[in-house]
């Protein structure tokens, strides 16, 4: 069986190798560090299977997922979610039947996935159904989180979109918002929004700041032990990571 291990940090490739060939010697296994490689590779050389990072420098997992949806259905391979992110993020996925991976990923976890396949590669039909799933998958996905977010200046109401907004941060009773520059005040508490954000997009970083993923250009390491990150935003704001969110954000 061919599989692609798509992952752009190196250490997490050789430890998802090792374990595979210890759950399966005879597989062929194959490794790409972005998207864009990944993407050429599967249509180069087809593999069944694909170990899927979701968060990527440039492009992400779900963008190469959108590909995907564009190329001839016998191309298209069975994809693996591998995820740093909570379980309850990744339900949405659980009921495509395409099966995801926590980071750290163990072992015996891996073998009940690599079982999955084994029975998918006895289906004549597998790629056509898995095919339809991908758009499925996708479509849910755009439905499933809040796309754009209304604002109230006085008598008007801006609408933001989610791909232009660089953080939110908890003000008292309030929620700052900042977004193409300027800072706007809502009064939607920040865990309200960050269950309706995409937690592929969003991150908490500290109990009082959420932020895009996308916007964070520098993780910080401090003595003892603490983290901070700095956003690539005209401000070059730096947020200290809280010891909650330590864990995740060392996994972007």
């Amino acid at each position: 069986m061919k599989v692609l291990m798509v992952d752009d940090e190196p250490l997490a490739r050789v430890r998802m190798r090792k374990l595979l060939l210890e759950c399966n010697e005879n597989l062929e296994i194959d490794e790409a560090d972005g998207a864009d490689k990944a993407f050429a590779k599967i249509n180069e050389n087809k593999p069944f299977a694909v170990f899927l990072d979701i968060q990527m420098p440039g492009k992400s997992g779900f963008e190469l997922i959108e590909d995907l949806a564009k190329i001839p259905k016998e191309n298209v391979p069975n994809v693996i979610f591998v995820t740093a992110f909570d379980e309850y993020a990744i339900k949405a996925f659980e009921k495509n039947a395409i099966d995801y991976l926590l980071k750290p990923v163990e072992k015996e976890r891996l073998m009940q996935t690599l079982e999955k396949l084994a029975a998918l590669e006895k289906q004549d039909n597998g790629s056509e159904i898995l095919y339809e799933k991908l758009k499925h998958l996708m479509e849910n996905r755009n439905e499933k989180y809040l796309q754009r977010l209304q604002v109230k200046i006085g008598d008007r109401t801006l609408l933001i979109n989610a791909a232009d907004i660089v953080r939110f941060e908890s003000d008292e009773k309030y929620t700052a918002v900042f977004a193409n520059d300027n800072r706007y005040i809502i009064d939607t508490p920040l865990v309200d929004l960050e269950n309706k954000l995409d937690p592929e997009a969003f991150i908490r970083v500290h109990r009082a700041n959420l932020v895009a993923v996308s916007r964070i250009a520098e993780i910080r390491r401090q003595f003892p032990g603490k983290l901070s990150v700095v956003l690539n935003d005209v401000s070059k704001t730096v947020i200290p990571v809280g010891r909650n969110y330590v864990d995740r954000v060392r996994e972007l």
